[in-house]
């Protein structure tokens, strides 16, 4: 997810919405009062229900006559996250503060096996010269000269991740290739992801285009903001990149894969990403709940929404469990044949 939910005094263009809700009483455990509470901010600030087609209304319908004012916390939740379910957003978070119950958020990597730390074990024993740069950022030499470098979120200061990516680059410069593996990258701060996919261009390319839900209409929306990558930093590397991306590929990763697609030199290998790129908001109930609402609507290049469906691969490639555990990363061996 973004590595910062934006309150809503910061967020521009919601000045028109109804105004900021404060619970006056956050021991208030009304499950009417909560219920409507939390359909009503979605209602006013979510920012896809166009794009996913989707009728809140009729969820509304459905999922109100289910709340009594005798209704429990636990029969509460189990209500909310069904409705917020249907919106297919890892985006949203559910934080039932005060009770025993836990997290909720959409799980959209579709019950498969996922990069996560100790694949990046099994990755060092397939890398020479292990370097550490910055602590987002690793790298390295695989077989018959081909660099390694992986990217575990994206920073919000750009200093040092321009640093970190000329130390990475100048380490790899004399590699025929690149593996970018963002494979365990739940995103972080989308300039920082522009700012590294342009130390891999030669042009300047528009990428996405995201507006901001601006209004009570589900429609309404503030201009649309381009984002392009284009060549950054003192060089750029140009040889071949293999993509490596998985279903916990999410958000400013996901950005960064639509930047990085942008350019020929560029092949994404491994598992569709997650699906998840809107930034979000934080909102409170009268229980002193907290949950976040996905506010942006970001489009590929192409115009069309990946919010729920997220980025193909041009060649499908998954680990399993099994071959982990044994020490095998069958994505990574992959990505040294597709090298030219």
């Amino acid at each position: 997810m973004k590595q910062k939910f934006f309150m809503l005094a910061a967020l521009l263009g919601l000045a028109s919405c109804t105004a900021p809700f404060y619970p006056e009483d956050p021991a208030d455990k009304n499950a009417v009062r909560n219920f409507d509470q939390i359909w009503n901010d979605f209602d006013a600030y979510y920012g896809l229900f166009e794009a996913k087609h989707l009728d809140w209304d009729s969820l509304y319908a459905v999922y109100r006559p289910q709340v009594q004012e005798g209704t429990d916390e636990e029969g509460l939740y189990q209500v909310v996250t069904q409705m917020l379910g249907h919106l297919n957003d890892h985006h949203i978070t559910l934080f039932p503060a005060g009770t025993d119950l836990p997290r909720w958020s959409n799980d959209l990597t579709n019950g498969v096996f996922i990069f996560d730390e100790f694949d990046l074990d099994v990755v060092k024993t397939y890398v020479s010269n292990w370097h550490e740069a910055g602590d987002f950022l690793q790298w390295g030499t695989l077989a018959d000269n081909i660099g390694y470098m992986h990217i575990s979120s994206f920073p919000d200061k750009i200093k040092p991740v321009e640093t970190a990516l000329e130390q990475a680059l100048n380490g790899l410069k004399n590699t025929r290739a690149i593996v970018l593996d963002i494979r365990d990258c739940p995103g972080g701060f989308d300039p920082a992801a522009q700012y590294i996919a342009g130390r891999f261009a030669t042009t300047r390319s528009l990428y996405m285009t995201v507006r901001k839900r601006n209004g009570p209409k589900k429609t309404d929306f503030g201009p649309g903001v381009e984002w392009y990558v284009e060549p950054t930093g003192s060089s750029q590397f140009t040889k071949p990149v293999i993509l490596l991306t998985s279903r916990a590929t999410g958000s400013a990763g996901e950005t960064f894969t639509w930047a990085m697609n942008r350019m020929e030199t560029v092949q994404q290998l491994g598992d569709t990403t997650s699906g998840a790129f809107s930034d979000n908001i934080m909102r409170e109930t009268w229980n002193g709940w907290m949950y976040t609402i996905s506010v942006g609507d970001y489009r590929a290049a192409d115009g069309k929404s990946y919010e729920g469906i997220g980025v193909a691969p041009d060649v499908f490639c998954r680990n399993e469990k099994a071959e982990v555990l044994a020490g095998k990363d069958r994505v990574l061996e992959m990505a040294m044949t597709l090298v030219p």
